[in-house]
Order: C-alpha cells, then structure tokens, then sequence
C-alpha cells in the first residue's frame, strides 16, 4: 500500500510492533488449534493503545499544517497493507525515519514455532518455521485489482525440532484481517487418547478432524466406523452381516458390574447410524458418542480387559 502522508507514516511506524505482534499470535491460534478451513480473525491493539499513538504522532507533527488526525488511516487503510513473510537470515524490512515523497509499505511478520502432533514422534513436538512466500504476491501485482489487495495465500514450512523428518507445509489464505487455514501436507492427525485400541484410532483421529473442519456428518461417520470396526474385530466372525449378533457376542465378554456402569458401545452405534440415516449432521450427536466412546475404553483399562 502507498502512503504519501507523513502523520499517517510517522503513525503506522510506531503501531509495527503492535501489528506483527498481533498476527504472529493470531497465525500461532490458527495452526495450533483451528483445522482445515477454520478461520481467526486477528485481534489488533486496543482503542486505548491506538489513540495515545495516534495522539502522540499529531503532537510530533506540529510543523505539518492542518495535520489530520491518523485515526482515519487506521480503519479504513489497514486491513488492505500487504503482509508479508520474513524468512531466517533474511534483513528486517525498516521505514526509514525520515520520510520523502510516496512510499509502499508493508507489515513483516515472522511465523512463529509452534506446537504440533508429530506423526513420526507420535507426540506433540515443536516445529520450527523454515521457509515461507507469498503464492498470490506476483499475480495481484500483476493484474493491480484493488479488490485483491488484502487477500493473500501464504505457503508455510514447518519441520519438527524433534525428528527433523520431512518438512510440513501449511497453506493459510489471508482475507482482510481473518487467516483461514486451507491445507496441509501431509494431512493433519490428531492425538488421540493412549487407551483407545491401536488398530482403529485413525477412524477416531479422522472423525475429530472432520469434525473440526464443520464436516459433521462425515465425522459422525467416522466415529461410527471406529466402532464397527473394533467390534468386528473382537469377533469370530468379523465379516458377519449382523451387527446386533456382533454386539451381543462382545457384550458376552464383558462383566456385568462394567455394563451397569459404563456406556453401551452399542448404544453408540444406534444413535451414529440414525444420525447418518436421516442425514442430520448432530453435533450432540458426535460429541455425546465421542465423550461415550472414551469413557467405555478408558474403563475397560481399568478393569484391565
């Protein structure tokens, strides 16, 4: 974005550390927390912050005439400034203290280390920022649509400290003062607690991350198949068409005083599957069974079955 304004430069130089602090925090919220498509929206500093710099500005810039209050420039101009990566060992953008004549600016970030599931780990690791770019910076140039100039597709490599295995990559599109994260390679998996059987955790991982993602009915999905699946393979006849067989030879297994108390992975089924019968997309529905399922498997090492 091109500034000519001093006052709005002298006021945009000293609300840069606001800024980067503000979206560095954001872009950590974001990869940390949210799953694909979720979005943040970056918080900047409060009224109070941004009024004594601005008045701080005005009072510096006396020799300037009719000096306009940079308040102005703040809520209308700010979101539309390029954001941009700064890369390990590459120099820090500086505005330069004097000012002459039009200048571009822009706000430089460094993407921060974050705290990731590490799938050759199988724990949460640190993972250290290595590379990153802007994918849509030479097209907007390009075609100098002004509807584009705060939209931006930033490209973020990630390696974990731990492992140092193959990098990660995050694809994170930037509209106005919002992040949304829109891919990863590889895909992202999740921790999932350590007393759910091995063999059908990543349904369970899936189902969380599809769930995140606002695909409710596919997660709901997902948490059905882990049930399925781990039934089946308790059974002696896995390939059997009849679940209610197939339940009622696991519940055979199971003490009494244990299905008194603790959750029906049954009941667990039934109500998934009328969920995805009548295409409902529940969200009680997945968290209920994914709270039920837990506390059936976390019994079930208890009773050291």
């Amino acid at each position: 974005m091109q500034m000519s304004n001093p006052v709005q430069l002298s006021f945009f130089q000293s609300m840069l550390p606001y800024f980067k602090a503000s979206i560095e925090t954001g872009l950590k919220v974001l990869l940390e927390t949210k799953h694909l498509y979720q979005n943040v929206k970056i918080e900047l500093p409060d009224n109070g912050i941004v009024r004594q710099k601005a008045n701080e500005v005005i009072r510096g810039a006396k020799q300037f005439q009719d000096a306009e209050d940079p308040l102005g420039f703040y809520d209308v101009s700010l979101s539309k400034i390029e954001w941009k990566i700064q890369n390990p060992h590459e120099h820090r953008y500086a505005i330069p203290d004097s000012f002459s004549g039009i200048m571009n600016v822009s706000i430089f970030f460094v993407p921060p280390t974050v705290k990731l599931f590490c799938r050759t780990c199988k724990r949460l690791e640190a993972y250290n920022f290595l590379y990153g770019n802007d994918i849509l910076s030479e097209y907007t140039k390009a075609i100098e649509l002004s509807e584009l100039e705060n939209q931006q597709v930033f490209s973020l490599t990630y390696q974990c400290q731990s492992c140092k295995s193959l990098p990660e990559v995050f694809m994170v599109r930037r509209n106005g003062m919002k992040l949304v994260q829109s891919g990863r390679t590889p895909m992202e998996e999740i921790e999932v607690p350590s007393f759910l059987p091995k063999e059908q955790k990543k349904y369970f991982s899936d189902a969380i991350v599809a769930f995140n993602s606002g695909q409710i009915l596919a997660g709901n999905f997902l948490l059905r198949t882990f049930v399925e699946q781990y039934i089946r393979g308790q059974s002696l006849t896995p390939n059997s068409q009849s679940m209610d067989l197939l339940f009622s030879e696991y519940g055979e297994k199971l003490p009494d005083d244990f299905k008194k108390r603790f959750p029906s992975l049954q009941s667990v089924y039934d109500r998934l599957s009328n969920d995805l019968h009548l295409a409902t997309a529940s969200e009680d529905t997945f968290n209920e069974s994914r709270a039920e399922i837990e506390k059936h498997f976390r019994a079930r090492q208890v009773y050291e079955l």
